[in-house]
């Protein structure tokens, strides 16, 4: 049985006291920032991070208002997380 092939791959990261969350497409070599649930890059507590809280969808980075705004119109699961379509077997 062949193996299915994932149409998008995700990871996280630990990088100069935050955590990035980044986001690629099959056939794709660029990770690009990306978290839908919450920022793409965030400050780990207790450490000393250059970095700040910040936004990401698909590589693009928006205030907060913005991602809050169109995840609230986002409806069910975005495209990558969709399941295949399933057939029933007799």
């Amino acid at each position: 049985m062949a193996k299915k092939q994932k149409i998008y791959e995700v990871r996280q990261m630990r990088n100069g006291g935050a955590y990035h969350h980044f986001f690629r497409e099959s056939g794709t070599e660029a990770w690009k920032h990306h978290n839908w649930d919450g920022p793409a890059i965030e400050p780990i507590k207790d450490e000393v991070s250059k970095y700040k809280k910040s936004y990401y969808l698909y590589g693009v980075e928006m205030e907060h208002e913005e991602w809050s705004e169109i995840r609230k119109e986002r409806e069910g699961l975005p495209w990558y997380k969709q399941a295949g379509i399933e057939t029933n077997r007799l």
